[in-house]
């Protein structure tokens, strides 16, 4: 099939062909209408004389016209035959009772053949070329035989045949027209279909590709109200839904102060991040004005980043540096520092002089303080692996509490557990589960500030009502943490104490994370500290709550 035949088909099935068939039909109904009408009303005499006016035939040929159109209608409406074949009957029955109704009203004088060039140029639009051109000669043929046949039954009937000549070469020139018109239509249609089709695929691509992306994303109208958001926006502000003409004040309000005041002031907006609640994470927004030149009547693109995210990348690169260049020196390191240590022992046993004995004491100390921060950091520096299981974390405390009181010389009513319900499970790598609370229990031992005989730990865990997400408070009875402290407890490096390595906290918070959980530490109202960790959530469906592909080892 070559191309002109195969637009022809498509043409020919497209919704649009149906739809102008049909008003192509309404123009028939109206015309055998006009018919009937002129002849119920004798309005004959003012289109032709009783002496060559045949009224029977006129008014059958007009009434079987407008039965037609009805039978034209129920064949469209059905779309069957095909659009084709319904035009070459329905061109076929033009030509019939045009001719007839125009032979009843005297002949081509009467000047009603003119409708056959409306009629022919019409259906030009729905046949090829070759077809057109064929019903305009045959349309020629049957109005010159009517001449012929009305001047052998008429006695007194004057044939006009060169005015059936031109009006055939009217037909002829109209209907090569309308065919070439029709070629382009339907090459027109083809190419805005296809257009259509390209500009469908690249929405729904660019659709796809705004909802699969990591970096949350909404489109605001002036007013703050949400037009267009995807799920990654939704999963950051808590797998809320963000149905389109809402407004954001309602859903997020300091996310819709942010916008606000980046509206009044957009080059000098604040770059903080806005910290949500209930194990959230802590949100970067970005805009930007989608109008460029009206930045404040157009419509807003508002880009939403995870801050722990763009923090944990940060401080990758911050220590990526230190890593390569620990890993490098370890053994140049620890080697003299092992050689320091060992004599610092040695002189601490052969000297008894409390002066040197005292200065071996401080020398072994820090050279152990020195080891601690080399080895923490290789341990930064190496691939760490997570295999998420599902625990129950009542079960997996009470066993956590049996081995941490002895090994830390505490009694194990220093330690409540409570966890409603009691059926709670969470996903976490227990190994690495184990060396945070090991962790947490031990600093707060070590740095409640009060004696640890006095020291009470309380493990808290319970399913929050706003997020259903599970959390566990460590919660100690010391001192608690300052505030100004609060703020940098989690930076790598940062430690108010002599002998730590400003290390702790941060290996706690990366592991934490890259189990997918978040830790925060809570103020409290009264004296002591409290740390929170909020877990992922299990799925039901699924034991480990992730994919098969998520199973496996996952590089951290």
């Amino acid at each position: 099939m070559n191309t002109a035949s195969q637009n022809i088909l498509n043409h020919i099935h497209s919704s649009s062909g149906w739809h102008r068939l049909r008003l192509f039909n309404y123009y028939r109904g109206t015309l055998a209408l006009f018919f009937i009408t002129i002849y119920l009303n004798d309005w004959i005499d003012l289109f032709a004389s009783h002496k060559d006016f045949q009224p029977i035939l006129f008014l059958s040929a007009s009434i079987f016209y407008f039965c037609s159109f009805f039978a034209f209608i129920l064949g469209i409406q059905r779309q069957k035959p095909s659009i084709k074949t319904q035009t070459i009957i329905q061109t076929c029955i033009d030509i019939i009772v045009i001719v007839t109704i125009t032979h009843a009203f005297g002949g081509i004088k009467s000047g009603l053949g003119m409708l056959l060039i409306i009629n022919i140029s019409l259906s030009g639009l729905f046949l090829p070329k070759r077809l057109t051109l064929l019903f305009a000669a045959a349309t020629t043929l049957t109005i010159l035989t009517d001449q012929i046949y009305s001047q052998l039954i008429t006695p007194d009937f004057q044939a006009s045949f060169m005015q059936a000549g031109i009006l055939g070469m009217l037909i002829f020139t109209f209907a090569f027209m309308a065919s070439n018109f029709s070629k382009q239509l339907r090459d027109t249609e083809q190419l805005a279909d296809e257009q259509g089709r390209e500009l469908e695929t690249a929405t729904q691509l660019s659709e796809h590709i705004i909802h699969s992306m990591r970096t949350g994303i909404i489109v605001l109208s002036p007013n703050g109200n949400i037009l267009m958001s995807n799920n990654a926006a939704e999963n950051l502000l808590g797998n809320i839904k963000l149905p389109a003409n809402t407004s954001l004040k309602n859903i997020a309000p300091d996310l819709f102060q942010r916008f606000v005041e980046w509206q009044l002031n957009f080059e000098h907006a604040q770059q903080t991040p806005i910290q949500q609640s209930h194990g959230l994470p802590d949100i970067q927004p970005g805009f930007s004005a989608i109008e460029k030149d009206k930045r404040t009547q157009g419509q807003t693109l508002v880009f939403l980043e995870d801050a722990s995210q763009l923090n944990q990348r940060f401080q990758q690169v911050k220590l990526a540096s230190v890593g390569r260049l620990t890993a490098s020196i370890a053994h140049e390191i620890r080697n003299p520092l092992a050689a320091i240590q060992h004599a610092s022992q040695l002189l601490e046993e052969s000297s008894e002089n409390p002066d040197d004995l005292k200065l071996a004491r401080i020398i072994t100390t820090h050279t152990q303080r020195i080891n601690d921060v080399v080895k923490n950091v290789l341990q930064l520096s190496r691939k760490q692996y997570y295999n998420p299981e599902v625990v129950n974390l009542k079960n997996w405390l009470v066993q956590f509490k049996n081995e941490f009181c002895p090994s830390n010389g505490i009694n194990e009513n220093q330690i409540d557990i409570n966890i409603q319900p009691e059926s709670i499970s969470v996903l976490f790598d227990p190994e690495q589960l184990y060396q945070v609370f090991w962790n947490l229990c031990s600093n707060a031992i070590n740095h409640s500030g009060i004696d640890t005989q006095q020291l009470s730990i309380k493990l808290h865990g319970q399913l929050s009502d706003e997020a259903e997400q599970v959390y566990i408070d460590i919660i100690d009875n010391g001192l608690g943490i300052n505030e100004d402290i609060a703020a940098h407890i989690f930076e790598p490096f940062y430690t108010t104490s002599t002998q730590g390595t400003g290390l702790g906290l941060y290996i706690i918070k990366e592991i934490v994370e890259n189990n997918r959980a978040k830790i925060k530490q809570i103020e409290q109202t009264h004296n002591g500290g409290c740390f929170r960790i909020y877990f992922m959530k299990t799925d039901s469906k699924n034991s480990t709550g992730l994919k098969d592909s998520d199973t496996m080892d996952i590089q951290v």
